[in-house]
């Protein structure tokens, strides 16, 4: 499955860029950056890909801030049984 993740130079353009698309009525969570994107620490917001459009078109209408839009796989988990976490 995919999901798009957009990331910033600095936690508060995050922070900012959530407040405004969440009031403009888009579906959002902020994560941390994923490690395939950059090992440094930081704030990304995911969304569906299907809304980027929506997303870019109110990056645009309000001037936000955003470094770049990244489209990812969501990795499957792997199931742990008990007997592995005991080992």
């Amino acid at each position: 499955m995919e999901y798009c993740v957009a990331t910033f130079h600095s936690v508060h353009e995050a922070l900012h860029f959530e407040q405004v698309l969440k009031k403009a009525g888009l579906q959002l969570q902020l994560i941390p950056v994923p490690r395939e994107i950059s090992s440094s620490c930081g704030i990304a917001a995911r969304f569906a890909p299907e809304a980027r459009p929506d997303f870019e078109a109110a990056i645009a209408q309000h001037g936000l801030e955003v470094d770049e839009i990244h489209v990812l796989q969501e990795k499957p988990r792997k199931k742990k049984s008990l007997f592995s976490l005991l080992d």
